[in-house]
């Protein structure tokens, strides 16, 4: 066991200086030395780890995170954003001691888990409770799914079949007009869908599935090789979240991360149907990028998951739940 290690954040998503700072604020930080990466100058990311290094475009950094991490002898390196480029060097990045982080342990669960169709059917198998949905790849196939989910759930919507944050998702509605999607961009009338989606190139892959105007959760999760070590729950109102450290989901979240030996810092959604039921929605194999309000519980994610990595002790803080935070913005000074 050595005194001192070099762990490397390479580029995240909107989430990437709140990693950095929850290593930094832990009792851990003494041990590590911080490099961090991302493809555009990001000087709140220079300002807050040791070392920051602009790297390529995530899709092109593989080789070149590997000979970045002999040099400076990194001993872990975490990915958090399109980690499928990053995983099929694993050997390569073990070869050479380090510990790789892509939120799970192969390109085929990463896959399973980004086919958010192939995922939902794997729910069904293992008895969980998914949200059915029908998949469309055409014009012909978007308008027949769409007529099926209407007379088998009422109330539907679609999403792309890869995809993060949301991106794509909309709500159909027969009975507005095609203007209302400009003032809310999350509704859409189901004609105005199907025309927008047959003057694609390049048909792109959609769920069609039931709507569930139920309360949404995300649930924020350290693990490590399939075992949960740490998880807290957030359900978000208008204007603030609150983090829970028991809620029901729970359960369900480690049957899923065993199943899909997810490794790492990763996020599951959830929604209530209208009988007050939870059903899964996805799993991100990626922090989230509101991951850090869970901190206000006392429970340190990223200080958890770094410690089970290294295998270094950890000093926790007094736990607290539910608790209620409020998000605020921050300006600093550049110069």
């Amino acid at each position: 066991m050595k005194d001192h290690y070099t762990v490397w954040i390479a580029e995240s998503f909107s989430c990437q200086k709140d990693i950095i700072q929850a290593l930094k604020d832990s009792s851990l930080a003494t041990n590590l030395k911080i490099i961090c990466s991302h493809h555009l100058l990001r000087p709140e990311l220079h300002d807050v780890a040791d070392l920051f290094i602009q790297q390529p475009d995530i899709a092109d950094a593989a080789e070149w995170l590997l000979q970045q991490c002999i040099q400076y002898k990194v001993d872990v390196l975490f990915c958090g954003k399109r980690a499928q480029y990053i995983e099929p060097y694993r050997q390569q990045f073990e070869k050479h001691n380090v510990k790789l982080i892509t939120g799970a342990m192969s390109l085929n669960q990463l896959e399973s888990i980004d086919d958010k169709f192939a995922f939902t059917e794997k729910c069904k198998v293992l008895n969980l409770p998914y949200i059915p949905a029908l998949k469309a790849d055409s014009s012909d196939t978007l308008k027949s799914a769409i007529s099926q989910a209407k007379q088998q759930f009422g109330e539907i919507c679609v999403k792309p079949v890869h995809g993060v944050y949301g991106a794509g998702f909309v709500c159909l509605k027969d009975d507005i007009d095609y203007f209302q999607h400009f003032k809310s961009p999350f509704i859409a009338n189901t004609q105005q869908f199907i025309e927008a989606y047959a003057q694609l190139k390049q048909p792109i892959d959609y769920l069609v599935m039931p709507y569930l105007d139920g309360e949404e959760c995300s649930v924020d999760i350290a693990c490590d090789q399939g075992k949960i070590l740490a998880q807290v729950t957030r359900i978000k109102y208008q204007f603030h979240q609150e983090c829970f450290l028991q809620h029901p989901c729970h359960k369900i979240c480690t049957q899923l991360v065993q199943h899909f030996h997810c490794d790492g810092l990763i996020n599951i959604q959830f929604k209530k149907d209208q009988q007050q039921q939870w059903h899964i929605l996805e799993i991100n194999a990626r922090p989230a990028g509101g991951f850090a309000y869970t901190l206000h519980t006392g429970v340190n994610l990223v200080a958890e998951l770094f410690a089970q990595k290294l295998n270094l002790n950890l000093q926790r803080e007094k736990t607290i739940s539910p608790v209620k935070v409020l998000p605020l913005v921050q300006s600093f000074k550049m110069d």
